[in-house]
This record gives structure tokens, sequence and C-alpha cells, in this order.
């Protein structure tokens, strides 16, 4: 089997160049799709991925964008050639899917899986196979009508899901939003790296210094719940406890003086991605307060969730809507999302022994390493489709 994959990442060593010496963007989206990419050459699937790369006027005042193909890992990438201006970027990026998906070889069964959110190729690779009678997988990881307003892209977008044979969607409640022809659809919430090494849980900040390090990781908006968690954390006053928070977002400034005010709580600002697993796995507890009642978290399961359970060190996340109820024995469940709520949960995990947490922690870990990896998700992937899509 081959599969043909439009998205607007590359291979992660192009991904490295391009970031080089800015702070990276799409971070979850790269982890996402390159995972799973690597995953279906594990298994034995020919990938073929064709990609726009993440680019724009921001990221470089290059206008004409054109980077050699290349081959990670049994994973081969084609990059359309661009200009690096808007519309006649996103339109060059059609033609170049639109034509390239018109010359896939059919030599052996074929599958196209397109990231909806890259609107431009994946319209322009699933018109070419439709034309072609070639199956079309759309990959939904956020709801395209929830990051912005623009009716002609909301127009694009549905007619892109009329063209689809089959989904994957992040959440269960994807489907009744977006699967109106009731097709074929799976849901592969996230995955972790098959490859990870072993976690050393004698290194961990609490038994080598005895501070309690309580770690926060992502986009600090105020509507993740990021003030209720900082507040809750200093009402809680935990003894030896510190608050480490990484990221950027709208909360950003506030967060800097109240960490000049109060010396256990550290704003890390933006690190690499390397140094931020590092010491979520040396931390005590790991939380996402997202909060549950604005309508996308239906549709969201957080990336960031899996990457804490991998880690070895215990979850503390709010039971949001689209998070399987099959985790619900791994991690630390936030019922109440208030300040004071917070600082209640906050107060019981820390007074808990450390070996229970760590137990907590090694579950976790277990489960997604067992049921959850790359390799686990692409097998499952490709035997959907070989089941439902016709």
């Amino acid at each position: 089997m081959q599969i043909i994959y439009g998205y607007s990442n590359c291979s992660d060593k192009k991904y490295k160049e391009i970031f080089s010496s800015g702070s990276m963007v799409a971070q979850a989206c790269q982890k996402y799709h390159s995972l799973l990419i690597k995953g279906l050459a594990t298994i034995g699937v020919k990938v073929y991925c064709f990609s726009g790369l993440p680019i724009n006027r921001s990221i470089t005042s290059k206008v004409w964008i054109h980077e050699k193909d290349e081959r990670e890992d049994d994973v081969y990438f084609h990059y359309y050639r661009t200009i690096n201006i808007p519309i006649f970027r996103h339109l060059m990026i059609f033609i170049g899917a639109l034509f390239n998906g018109l010359k896939i070889s059919k030599r052996e069964q074929t599958v196209a899986i397109c990231d909806c959110l890259n609107i431009a190729n994946s319209y322009g690779i699933s018109l070419a196979c439709k034309l072609r009678r070639i199956p079309v997988i759309i990959v939904v990881t956020d709801l395209p009508d929830m990051l912005g307003e623009n009716k002609l892209l909301a127009g694009i977008n549905n007619k892109l899901f009329n063209m689809a044979d089959g989904f994957v969607f992040l959440t269960e409640q994807m489907n009744e939003k977006i699967n109106r022809r009731n097709v074929p659809y799976i849901v592969l919430e996230g995955h972790v790296d098959s490859e990870l090494p072993p976690i050393n849980s004698n290194e961990k900040y609490e038994q080598l210094s005895g501070k309690k390090v309580i770690i926060y990781a992502g986009s600090i908006q105020k509507l993740y719940g990021i003030p209720n968690l900082v507040e809750g954390f200093l009402k809680a006053n935990i003894p030896d406890a510190e608050l480490r928070v990484f990221g950027n977002g709208d909360y950003r400034d506030e967060l800097v003086e109240i960490a000049k005010n109060n010396e256990n709580v550290k704003y890390m600002g933006i690190c690499d991605n390397k140094e931020v697993v590092s010491q979520e796995q040396r931390a005590m507890l790991l939380v996402n307060p997202r909060p549950t009642h604005p309508e996308y978290t239906k549709y969201s399961f957080p990336s960031k969730n899996m990457e804490y359970m991998v880690s070895g060190t215990p979850l503390l996340t709010t039971k949001l809507p689209g998070m399987p109820k099959e985790y619900y024995p791994y991690i630390y469940l936030a019922k109440d999302e208030t300040v004071e709520g917070l600082c209640e949960t906050l107060t019981n995990i820390c007074g808990k022994e450390l070996e229970e947490r760590n137990a907590m922690g090694n579950k976790a870990r277990m489960f997604v390493m067992e049921h959850k990896t790359n390799v686990k998700q692409a097998k499952k992937l490709i035997c959907f489709i070989k089941q439902e899509i016709k």
C-alpha cells in the first residue's frame, strides 16, 4: 500500500532548519503528523508527503521558495515551489497539489490522507484523487470554523469534507459535527513515539533536592485556565513547591509580574522541546488546567496530555469532554476548575506519598506506550482503511 500525505509540514530535519533561529510554529501539527507518518513507514507502508512548507512572511523574507525534495526514514518529501506572498502562495500550492495528484502512480493500492487545516494542499490533492478514483481520507485535528469566521474558507472546507471517503478525528464528537454524509471514520486522539528511551525515575527533582516542581508547558492563553492554575497554586502555599510555566500567550505579562513578586513561581519562556520534556520527566506533577465548559473542548484532545503521560510524571487535568474515559484510571482529574478547586486538588496531590505519585506516572506511561504509540495508531489506521475504505 502507498499513502499520499498532503499537509503543511515537512521532515523533522527540514523543520529544524527552517526554525533554527526563531520561535517554532505549528509544533503540535508537526509532531502529530510526523509521528503518524513514521508509524506508517515502520509498518511497511510507502509514504509520499506533499507540502508547501510551514513558511510565511513572518518566518522568512524570501519571496521565491524552492526546497529540494528529500527522504527521511524511508519517507519521501516533495515540496511545492511557491511565491511567499499570501494569495499567490496558496494558489501555487493548490496548483502544485492538483498536478502532483494527477501524476500519482497507481501500481499498487493507493490512498490519500490530507490535513484539512491546509486547505489549498488538501483541496488540490482531493480534487485530483476524485478524478482518478483514489480514496481520500481527511484528518481533522481542529475544527476549521473555530479558527476564524471567514465564510469563503468555511465553504471550501465543506466542499473538501464532501469529497472525503473517510475521516480521522481527534474526538468522537467531531464526527457529529463534520461527518454529514456518514462516511467511515476512526478516532486517533494522538500518539507518542514508540522509540522513546526508558525513563530514570530516580532523577526526580523531589528526590534530588526535595523541591516539588509542578509544570505547565504550552500556550499560556487566559482562556486555557492558566490564571486559575497560578492563583490556585499560590493560594495552596505548598511548602517546597515551585510552579514552572513554559510558553507564550496573552497571560505572559501578568505572569512575569507575578513571578517577580513570588519566588516559587517561575516563568520559563519559550524553550526547546527537548529541554521542556527533560524537565517534565523530573517534575513532581504536570498540569493541564483547560476549562471544560467552552464548546471547542468537545472537539479537542490536547497533544500536551500525551506528552505529559509518556513522561512518567503524573498528570493533573480537567475532565475534558473530548477525552475518552479509558484515560481516567491513569491520571488525576480536577473536578473543580476554580481557583479554590485547583488549590484543594494541588494540596491533596502534593500530600500523597512520593511512591504513590510515581506509581501513577508510571501507570500513565505504560498505558500510552502499550496502546497509543505512533506504530500502534498507524496499524489501527491501516486496518481501518483496508476494512472500511473502498
